[in-house]
């Protein structure tokens, strides 16, 4: 033991010089061999802590994180070794300037983010119902129609941030005909889609898929009927000499849909009591499964004050 201490006494001054001396030419070495540079990683942006009945909505993606490290580390570690937090604990509705929160690995220095702040708005969350549209795609095979287009459900249940469901302003699923002459079942997936027919996004439809059952029946029928104008006016006023052109037309579909109608209605219409003449061109009311040669009709009538009947009194 003792003859260890000498070992260690001897020469103290030498040693502790020679120590800071290998110490030095290791930094050196270090330094020149591995130099410390700036670099930077592309991470994904995670939202953490937002209250449960909030969602989160936030047009960044993705943060650049500017970083510096020996030149080894940017060998060493890719992005998957960070993570970028955008943290919302505590905070209510609204838009939140958040500086984002890095964790990376030891031996980083983190220099800054790139934005340096994320706008994160807290949007509740709710729940809305609304009606669902079919729309068909293609025609059912010749000589066969369609009878009936039922579907499993009426209506389904969006979920999401309160701004994007009212952007909804209907939710459809297409059926596509395509030459079937037989019926037959399928499923079609929900679009939630804005005014414009452009899908919302971040919306969940409730459920995505629906079951449409398709009644085709062969044997198609053609028949012409006459059209009738559903036009009024206010009270006070009448209409006469209504003319209708095309007086009749021709409609097609299922034999046991077609031998029900006996005419074709326009769409209801009100023809305003400053015109003493109306001329406009209708939609006609066509029953679903029914196609018709004309689909709009011109109608004209004329707008008259009704006659007001006077009592006379006998003197």
């Amino acid at each position: 033991m003792i003859q260890i201490l000498d070992f260690f006494r001897r020469n103290m001054l030498k040693k502790i010089l020679a120590l800071l001396v290998a110490f030095a030419m290791w930094v050196f070495v270090m330094e020149d061999q591995d130099p410390e540079i700036d670099g930077s990683y592309t991470v994904p942006l995670v939202i953490s802590n937002a209250a449960y009945e909030f969602v989160p909505v936030c047009d960044v993606q993705t943060v650049q994180i500017e970083t510096r490290a020996p030149r080894s580390y940017f060998v060493k570690y890719n992005d998957n070794a960070f993570r970028v937090y955008a943290d919302m604990e505590g905070m209510g509705e609204g838009e939140h300037k958040i500086t984002p929160q890095v964790v990376m690995p030891q031996g980083f220095e983190l220099i800054g983010t790139r934005p340096a702040n994320v706008a994160v708005t807290l949007d509740p969350l709710i729940e809305r119902q609304i009606p669902i549209e079919l729309i068909t795609s293609g025609s059912v095979a010749p000589n066969s129609a369609v009878k009936e287009i039922a579907k499993s459900m009426k209506f389904v249940t969006l979920i999401g941030a309160k701004s994007y469901v009212e952007r909804v302003a209907r939710v459809y699923g297409t059926v596509n005909l395509s030459g079937n002459s037989s019926s037959f079942e399928m499923q079609i997936p929900m679009n939630a889609v804005d005014e414009n027919g452009v899908n919302v996004k971040n919306v969940h439809v409730v459920p995505s898929v629906i079951t449409v059952s398709v009644d085709i029946e062969s044997g198609l029928k053609k028949k012409i009927v006459p059209v009738v104008a559903e036009i009024s006016t206010m009270d006070g006023w009448e209409l006469t000499d209504i003319k209708i052109e095309p007086a009749q037309v021709e409609i097609s579909g299922a034999e046991s849909v077609i031998n029900s109608i006996i005419t074709i209605k326009t769409v209801p219409f009100t023809v305003q009591t400053g015109q003493r003449v109306f001329n406009g061109t209708l939609k006609l009311d066509v029953p679903e499964s029914v196609t018709v040669t004309d689909s709009e009709v011109e109608v004209s009538a004329s707008v008259i004050r009704k006659a007001v009947a006077r009592d006379s009194a006998d003197n």
